[in-house]
Formats: C-alpha cells, structure tokens, sequence
C-alpha cells in the first residue's frame, strides 16, 4: 500500500479522496499575544514575513491592498493599493515572490518580495480564495471541497486534494497556511480552524475559534456583528517562534498563540 500511495502522489492531476475520514481531534487555540491594529481590512490572505504581518484584503467594504502590519505597534501600511480593479484574495510569499490571487477575475499578481515592483502576471482557471505553499509548490483553494497543488512558475496544476472531514466532503474552504507539515484552513461561515492532511485529504482536527469573540470588546463584537461577511478568515504562522496569528475579516485584532491539546 506504501509504494502504491508513492505511485500515486507522482501523478500529475489526479484527485485523491479518503473513503472515510476518521473524527477529527478537538484542538485548542491558547492566546499569548493580542495586536490591535490601526486600520481594519476585509483580510482575504495572511502570513507572518520578514519579521511582519503581511495581509492581502478585497473590496467589499474598503479596497484591494497589500498591508504589512507591524505586529509590535499595529501600525498597518499599505505596500500595494489597487483599489477596486480587482478583488484582492489569497496571497503568500515564496521563492522571492509575493503571490495574490484575485477572486474571479482570473488574475495571479507577482511581486519581487524585496522591492514590491510588479512581475509578470499568471492566469488563474478558477476562482481565487486561499492560498499558502508548502516546500516546493503553491498550494490553493477554490471556495470548493478541493485543494489544488501548483507550479509557482505559472500556476498549472500539479496535483488535486478533495477534503474530507468524516464521512462527508468539507466545502467552502477559503484562507490557508501550510505548517506543521498541515493545512491549516478557514472555512467560509465557521468558527472552527481546520487541519488537513497534504496526503489524505482528511481533515485531522478542528480548533474552536469561538473563545476569540468573547476576547473583544463589547465594540468590537458589535463591529463584526454588523454583516455576516466579517467571519474567521486569516491564518498565518511564523517558524521562527511557534505562534499561530488569526483574525477575521473586518477584525480590529489578531491573535497570536499556540494550537495544543484539549486538556
């Protein structure tokens, strides 16, 4: 069965899908650190880079940016402001480039991560949601059940995940962080973080957010009350010290801590 799931993860393409998922642990999400930041952003992507927080937002209530947020201040400054030319998505940094998907316009934008100066756009055959990498690839998702590994040369697709949590397929899977040897994904409307299996598909455990909320301010809960858009949606893990940062979209903080156990 070993050489056979070796066999299989060398083909290009091809769908993978677990029969049957076993029930996922319960993980708990335990706050070191809260950064108020200074100006919020409907957060499409987050990732710790180059000692901050760097974070793709859309359009909805605001425009498409690229933010560094300097975790020690909070301070947000816009590196990239497009306006409303295009909904700004997933993004993530990875062999010196800055990668941000855009929602359905189809657009791969690419940024020297040193110098912020535009590079050759890729094209994008489905709708942009989230986007991470692991060691070698890009890795994506659609607002689907499906996971998609890709080249970072020009984005074609290398290899397709369907995500399984149980018995049944986990839709509408948006912002991701590859850590751990996991991905780590928000899903659209939930208050749960996921960890997914790279080679099963299989959703491994389930960290409950909800505590975040009862963290904020009377204000602040009201703020993200306010539209159902302003969910979970923004994960991000630095290598260098362990922390986990979340946050939502809309979210006048982020939270930094560890993922552990349930005692």
């Amino acid at each position: 069965m070993r050489a056979l799931a070796v066999f299989l993860l060398l083909l290009p393409n091809v769908v993978f899908a677990a029969e049957k998922c076993p029930t996922p642990r319960l993980l708990t999400f335990q706050v070191e650190k809260e950064i108020r930041r200074d100006a919020v952003g409907f957060t499409e992507g987050l990732e710790v880079h180059d000692g901050a927080l760097y974070e793709s937002t859309g359009d909805f209530f605001g425009d498409s940016r690229i933010n560094r947020i300097d975790p020690a201040t909070g301070h947000v400054s816009a590196l990239v402001n497009a306006g409303k030319t295009y909904f700004g998505e997933g993004m993530t940094v990875f062999g010196g480039k800055l990668y941000q998907m855009t929602w359905r316009e189809g657009r791969v934008l690419v940024f020297d991560e040193a110098t912020m100066r535009r590079l050759p756009e890729l094209k994008n055959p489905r709708e942009g949601w989230g986007l991470t990498h692991d060691e070698t690839q890009l890795i994506a998702s659609d607002g689907s059940s499906r996971l998609f590994f890709l080249s970072p040369h020009d984005f074609s697709t290398k290899r397709t995940l369907k995500v399984m949590e149980g018995g049944r397929f986990l839709e509408n899977i948006n912002e991701l962080e590859y850590a751990q040897g996991a991905i780590w994904a928000n899903v659209f409307e939930e208050w749960d973080l996921m960890k997914i299996s790279p080679v099963t598909g299989c959703v491994e455990a389930r960290v409950d957010l909800k505590p975040l909320r009862a963290r904020m301010t009377k204000a602040d809960r009201q703020a993200i009350d306010s539209d159902p858009n302003f969910i979970p949606n923004g994960v991000a893990y630095d290598p260098a010290s362990g922390l986990f940062t979340l946050t939502g979209k809309y979210w006048p903080l982020l939270f930094s801590g560890r993922i552990s156990e349930v005692n």
